[in-house]
């Protein structure tokens, strides 16, 4: 048994893997590699006997855990018998005793986590919910929030696994990977395969251990089949979406405010429904095909969890849409805005929709975000684009940045356009 451990990344729920071999005996070094923990932290950690230090001492150590994007230049000159990532050892720490489901991908992890959960509650099922969002129970009767900032990091399922709860079945957003102990492990998608850790690794890396390190059954998009089938390990079952066993097909054009009529394939045969129109449904397309591959996984009633989806009403702020006066307003506020998924919006608002009078209004937060919004690609996008004819900066006095005109809110430019897109860059990560 390793008995001297060094954590690296306190940013990350670094300190929560600390405390937790704290706790069990081992002799632990917790080490605030970005310099972002506030004393609060450091002294909860000392309390618990945990050795703080900015920077990897010169010493050997049996155990080393870092998260899969952290840069192993941070271990520095200590020397580690073992090395894991924040993902394996939360698969070696955390333990429940109902079943959860983890997903993760480049786009729509937090609605696809929301779409599972409306299912399985109109199959009857009470759902611990862990997403960007928050930390909540979700029930026929409503949903108990239990938390409504939490990091997606893998330690916040080990700080979940603590819990006392009377539930069904977890859902978890996981950033970047998987920890192993899901009954489903569920991936919407790869997309640009972006760098991690300093640009010494790509996305990949950290999503590759979710299929690796699955044990009942995994949940991918079939345009991806060459990517993942090769790391399913033997005696997992693979469930695909979009032209694979799961297919949701849309109509070609929509018209905004009304519902959307969709058709969906499953191996149990197919069925039809009719969507609400209070979020962007074709932005939603993988989400909700993520969430049907789960449920088919899980073993839900198809036509059941299907037919639940007439009531889903989005998640609110992401791609919500709101009716005004001869025009609409769309709301997205997510840790993962970024010239890419406004790119994608805006293709759903011309192609779908057939919007050619669209605004875009970004408010650039930074909460806890761990990539900031670049206004200089999200610029040459929309200045590119004939169907954008406004571009805004809101609640930022005395910003200037070239090709955006500052704004105190949406109310400044009502009306001015047919489609106005609000775009918040928020969240904990």
């Amino acid at each position: 048994m390793s008995s001297n451990v060094l954590v690296l990344d306190l940013t990350h729920g670094g300190e929560i893997l600390a405390k937790e071999y704290a706790q069990r005996g081992y002799k632990v070094t917790a080490v605030d590699v970005y310099h972002t923990a506030g004393q609060d932290v450091k002294d909860s950690l000392a309390m618990c006997g945990v050795e703080v230090l900015n920077e990897a001492p010169e010493r050997s150590f049996d155990l080393g855990i870092l998260p899969i994007h952290c840069p192993e230049k941070y271990i520095g000159k200590a020397n580690l018998s073992k090395q894991l990532t924040s993902h394996e050892a939360v698969g070696q720490l955390a333990s429940f005793n109902f079943p959860t489901v983890e997903i993760t991908g480049v786009w729509g992890k937090t609605s696809a986590c929301h779409v599972l959960a409306h299912m399985l509650v109109a199959c009857g099922m009470k759902v611990l919910l862990h997403t960007s969002r928050g930390r909540g129970i979700v029930s026929s009767e409503g949903t108990v929030v239990l938390k409504d900032k939490v990091s997606i990091a893998p330690p916040a399922v080990l700080d979940a696994s603590k819990l006392d709860l009377d539930v069904d079945i977890g859902i978890f957003e996981v950033s970047i990977g998987g920890t192993g102990l899901s009954k489903v492990s569920a991936i919407t998608s790869l997309g640009n395969n972006y760098p991690i850790a300093a640009g010494t690794k790509k996305a990949f890396d950290g999503k590759v251990q979710m299929i690796s390190a699955a044990k009942d059954t995994v949940v991918y998009p079939y345009d991806e089949s060459e990517i993942w089938s090769q790391y399913v390990p033997n005696g997992v079952k693979s469930v695909t979406f979009g032209t694979g066993d799961i297919k949701l097909i849309l109509p070609d054009k929509l018209t905004l405010g009304k519902q959307v009529p969709v058709t969906v394939d499953t191996p149990e045969g197919t069925y039809e429904v009719k969507l609400q129109s209070s979020y962007l449904v074709p932005s939603y397309a993988i989400s909700i095909s993520t969430a049907l591959g789960c449920a088919y996984a899980l073993g839900l009633d198809m036509n059941e969890a299907v037919s639940s989806l007439s009531s889903f009403n989005g998640v609110p702020g992401r791609g919500e849409v709101l009716r005004e006066k001869g025009w609409f307003r769309i709301i997205d506020r997510n840790p993962g805005v970024s010239a890419g998924s406004i790119a994608w919006n805006l293709k759903t608002l011309e192609d779908y929709y057939s919007q050619t009078d669209i605004g875009v209004a970004l408010d650039p937060v930074n909460a806890k975000v761990c990539e900031k919004l670049d206004l200089a690609d999200v610029n040459t996008l929309l200045s590119s684009d004939e169907c954008v004819t406004g571009q805004y900066i809101m609640n930022m006095p005395g910003f200037e940045t070239p090709g955006f005109r500052r704004i105190d809110g949406f109310t400044d430019v009502r009306g001015k356009h047919n489609v106005l897109m609000c775009f918040t860059k928020e969240g904990y990560l």
